[in-house]
């Protein structure tokens, strides 16, 4: 199928980046606005992102505030040379309220109640003081909306950032309803290209893992 971005138009390339591996990912645990760090399996992610980075003359960078992401967007700058990027609130990930620190079957055990109401309707349930899907990707693509058309972002944008803040971003680019939004796979430590106009948007590849870049910060 042929390209249907219009080229008329300014044509903005983003670059989602998922933090690397942390002690949370590795055990299922629901880490959501919880914020940890890498482990050393994801600084050393992190360092590999900056590698393939390294000469791509990246205009921005704005990643969530939370130190796994933050820490990612650091290393990038540093080998784009960009003096600095933004921190912005609507790139956090899905927040979980009390669902946080805990693995699902966890909660299946403890609040079987609480369970049976999300596996029945995952989109529109909220964790208590937490936010449901639906209102999760609505808010992340407000956000979006923000650094296009508020910020001198350039054409080469990355957003270092989260699984569930890349997948709103793929289904609100690509017109995706919001139900299919535990059926795309952002593995951490990946890469995912969209092409942007105002009019159309393409997905280039999807949670690119790499292997075999390094670079001496």
């Amino acid at each position: 199928m042929a390209d249907l971005l219009d080229f008329s138009e300014s044509i903005k390339s983003l670059y989602l980046v998922r933090h690397g591996e942390t002690s949370a990912t590795k055990k299922g645990i629901i880490c959501g606005n919880s914020d940890i760090p890498l482990n050393e399996e994801g600084i050393e992610q992190s360092y590999t992102l900056a590698s393939w980075f390294a000469d791509m003359e990246i205009d921005s960078i704005f990643s969530s505030p939370l130190q796994r992401t933050s820490f990612t967007a650091d290393d990038i700058a540093k080998a784009c040379k960009i003096p600095t990027y933004f921190k912005h609130s609507g790139l956090i990930e899905k927040k979980e309220g009390e669902w946080e620190g805990k693995t699902y079957w966890q909660l299946r055990d403890e609040d079987p109640k609480a369970w049976e109401k999300w596996s029945k309707d995952p989109i529109n349930f909220s964790p208590p003081d937490g936010e449901s899907v639906k209102d999760f990707v609505a808010r992340v693509d407000r956000a979006l909306q923000d650094i296009i058309h508020n910020y001198d972002s350039g054409n080469k944008i990355i957003l270092s950032t989260h699984a569930g803040v890349i997948r709103s971003i793929i289904m609100n680019c690509l017109n995706i309803p919001v139900e299919n939004f535990f059926r795309i796979d952002v593995p951490p430590g990946s890469i995912t290209k969209i092409e942007y106009s105002n009019s159309f948007a393409t997905l280039k590849y999807c949670g690119l893992t790499l292997e075999s870049y390094s670079y001496s910060l």
